[in-house]
């Protein structure tokens, strides 16, 4: 590995402070299960409304976060696989889980293919087909 430059360190130190906050790293957490409506963020969360949306602009302004309008609720997640797994393994290494080093280490390797993608575009439109057996006839 090697060594960090000034400014490489510069700016992995203004990533970190987006996770010294207490609400935001509560808000990444909970988005670790995955996406969530602000009300259901508010309520798994115990973060009141205004200091949510004030958080949930720094991490969306930060690209660790992503909102999606779905009708008249706005669901948010974690922008991609890189950032699930770099949320994992802070928390986990934060909080001294052993699980957590694997992570870094793989992210460190530029391994970050532990989660299945997606087969499914999120919010996209789903058809349903009614299919007749080929000896009916239409009616």
């Amino acid at each position: 590995m090697m060594p960090l430059s000034f400014d490489e360190a510069k700016q992995l130190v203004e990533r970190l402070k987006l996770f010294a906050q207490p609400q935001r790293l509560i808000i990444v957490d909970a988005l670790l299960g995955g996406p969530l409506a602000v009300s259901e963020l508010e309520a798994k969360t115990g973060i009141g409304q205004p200091t949510l949306s004030q958080q949930l602009g720094t991490l969306r302004r930060a690209d660790i976060v992503v909102p999606r309008r779905e009708s008249r609720a706005i669901y948010y997640s974690l922008a991609n696989e890189e950032e699930i797994l770099r949320a994992k393994a802070l928390i986990g290494l934060l909080r001294e889980d052993k699980a957590g080093l694997p992570l870094a280490q793989r992210i460190a390797k530029g391994q970050a293919s532990l989660v299945k993608p997606k087969t499914q575009t999120e919010g996209g439109a789903r058809f349903a087909f009614i299919l007749t057996p080929p000896n009916s006839s239409a009616i």
